[in-house]
């Protein structure tokens, strides 16, 4: 025996499983699951007009000026989500066009110099060809 063991250590006590065939056979096999399951709809508190719901892990309105104007916050939010969306969209496509036109002027301009470089050097044959003559 050791010299310092400890003898008044409870024992663990097993787990006790829950006997469902009682309930399956007495009241039939949909009451049972419906029973025994955790989906639980939504938690409502209703305090004379006024009623709640805990949904997603928040107390909503239900009812009442409250609900309404929950509802229209909810819609309004919604929307704003939209137009952010939205004008992002238009600011990327104002970025892209900016740079499509920033190229193209750009391809013009360089056109443009290679042309007067070109008349610049007929210009120059031109008079060493009458120069020569």
């Amino acid at each position: 025996m050791p010299l310092f063991s400890n003898k008044f250590s409870p024992k663990s006590i097993p787990v006790r499983k829950q006997d469902t065939t009682v309930l399956k056979s007495e009241l039939g096999s949909d009451y049972a699951s419906k029973e025994l399951s955790l989906d639980v709809g939504p938690l409502k508190l209703k305090l004379g007009d006024f009623e709640i719901s805990f949904e997603e892990g928040q107390w909503i309105p239900a009812s009442g000026k409250a609900g309404a104007a929950h509802k229209e916050n909810i819609r309004l939010k919604n929307e704003l989500e939209r137009l952010e969306e939205e004008n992002n969209m238009l600011r990327l496509k104002f970025e892209i066009l900016l740079d499509m036109m920033t190229d193209k002027t750009v391809e013009a301009e360089q056109q443009a110099e290679m042309q007067r470089a070109q008349s610049l050097g007929n210009l120059k044959q031109k008079s060493n060809k009458k120069k020569w003559s």
